[in-house]
């Protein structure tokens, strides 16, 4: 007896967790807990985070100004501009600087608009670390915006809400150059777009809106990239543990059925497939969020474009570094992907070696 009461509580536990899976399988399907494990946006990181005060998170003194700007749906989002600003007398500045200062500074040096990855803040310490690259090495201005709902940002996320956001930002420093006479080619010629993990979609749905209206970015880059949600659910851990969709392989049917329940699937294959600017792919074969086979997919799908049969695609390795294949677009530029040996999620975008790539396929 004792033998087979042994056996009932052996079995309980995978019992249990089977039950449990089921469980979390099925709120995944309600569409408010799917947007609150999607965007995680009500992950405050930092905490208590002043962001009138970017110098508290590794910005240099009054080199951000931090901004509100309405959305065309009557959201308001927070958002900070980082100039390149080494040329003021004295350096660092002792006072703020005016608005004109910033302004001009959009006219002055190319602008890099950067959408972050879900949960956390724009005030997150790799993502400063970027903003400071982009600024100090890059020589660029940044804008970074956290979406609706995340931060200081009011209304609730969605696939829908993250690009009218990010068409914000662009329209914001679109007006300023415009305002100052620049016209339509050299605006677009100005602004670089790029995005990490859930901002590669931002980036790669927002440029293919903006190709619908003939409007060409300096460049697009995309850090730790994505094919579409819709892959991605299959290998993505939630908290890098709990698996979603994964288990299911088996049943691929029971796959396909929750993948078709997804509200919000940033398709950016779909997206990039529309649009002509030079693009860079950077990723990490050790990064334990995404897989880096959907950078691959990425650039088999902008390779699978050509029209040219002479073109080819090119491969540098570098010991421990990494590898760089490239091809190009005729005029319209070169696509590159870097497949690298560390870096992991995070510690990309940031990093020597990647800069020097991001300054290549823009032209900095």
């Amino acid at each position: 007896m004792s033998n087979l009461t042994s056996w009932k509580h052996a079995y309980r536990i995978p019992a249990l967790c089977v039950l449990a899976y089921a469980i979390v399988l099925g709120l995944l399907t309600v569409p408010a807990i799917q947007r609150e494990f999607l965007f995680l946006h009500h992950v405050p990181i930092p905490l208590f985070a002043d962001f009138n005060y970017p110098e508290k998170y590794g910005l240099a003194p009054f080199k951000s100004r931090n901004l509100r700007l309405n959305t065309s749906d009557g959201v308001e989002i927070g958002a900070w501009h980082i100039l390149v600003y080494q040329s003021h007398n004295p350096f660092p500045p002792q006072t703020p600087l005016s608005v004109d200062i910033f302004d001009q500074a959009l006219i002055q040096r190319p602008t890099i608009i950067y959408f972050h990855g879900n949960a956390g803040t724009r005030a997150i310490s790799q993502r400063v670390r970027s903003y400071s690259a982009f600024s100090n090495n890059l020589d660029c201005n940044v804008i970074v915006i956290d979406y609706r709902g995340f931060a200081d940002s009011s209304g609730i996320p969605s696939e829908e809400g993250l690009l009218i956001d990010a068409r914000t930002a662009y329209d914001y420093a679109w007006d300023i150059m415009d305002k100052a006479g620049l016209d339509q080619d050299e605006i677009q010629n100005n602004i670089i777009l790029a995005g990490q993990s859930l901002g590669t979609g931002v980036v790669s749905g927002l440029a293919g809106r903006l190709a619908a209206e003939g409007i060409k970015p300096r460049a697009l880059v995309l850090i730790a990239p994505f094919t579409s949600i819709t892959d991605l659910i299959l290998s993505y851990r939630i908290f890098r543990f709990i698996p979603i969709l994964g288990p299911l392989g088996v049943f691929p049917s029971v796959q396909r059925y929750f993948q078709t329940h997804l509200h919000h699937t940033f398709n950016s294959v779909k997206a990039l497939e529309k649009t002509s600017s030079p693009t860079l792919i950077l990723h990490a074969i050790n990064d334990n969020t995404i897989p880096y086979s959907h950078s691959a997919g990425i650039f088999s799908s902008l390779s699978a474009l050509l029209t040219d049969p002479q073109t080819t695609v090119e491969e540098v390795t570098y010991s421990g570094w990494g590898t760089v294949r490239s091809f190009q677009r005729g005029n319209n530029g070169e696509v590159v992907w870097w497949e690298g040996q560390n870096g992991g999620h995070d510690n990309l975008g940031w990093a020597e070696g990647t800069i020097d790539l991001i300054a290549r396929i823009a032209k900095l």
